[in-house]
């Protein structure tokens, strides 16, 4: 049996309405980051795959936290979860992929480009 597909009007409702998605897409897209970006805190490649260059920096940092299981501070949550609406297409084809997703940690990139 197939599991849930996720469109993006639904990732989006539940960016609105859940913290835990917010932390948890943080850390999903910051691991789709190539590395050099990851350790530089800003998106260089136009590959469809992670942050983008405007949000990169201060999502980066949020994603950090995360990743080190430090809470999003009041004015981290909702700035996180405005600028990861943009992210929403992304994310739904990443809950989509039939691949089990990695922290970066465990890989440099994931399945969310453009073409997953």
């Amino acid at each position: 049996m197939a599991g849930k597909i996720w469109a993006k009007d639904e990732i989006k409702h539940l960016l609105e309405t859940n913290d835990k998605m917010v932390s948890r897409s943080l850390a999903m897209l910051y691991g789709c980051q190539a590395a050099d970006e990851r350790s530089g805190g800003e998106a260089r490649e136009h590959n469809g795959a992670g942050l983008n260059g405007i949000d990169s920096p201060f999502l980066s940092g949020a994603a950090q936290h995360v990743l080190i299981g430090v809470a999003l501070s009041e004015k981290q949550l909702p700035a996180s979860r405005k600028a990861l609406l943009k992210h929403a297409g992304q994310l739904a084809r990443i809950a989509n992929a039939e691949t089990e997703l990695a922290l970066p940690s465990e890989r440099g990139l994931c399945a969310c480009s453009a073409n997953a």
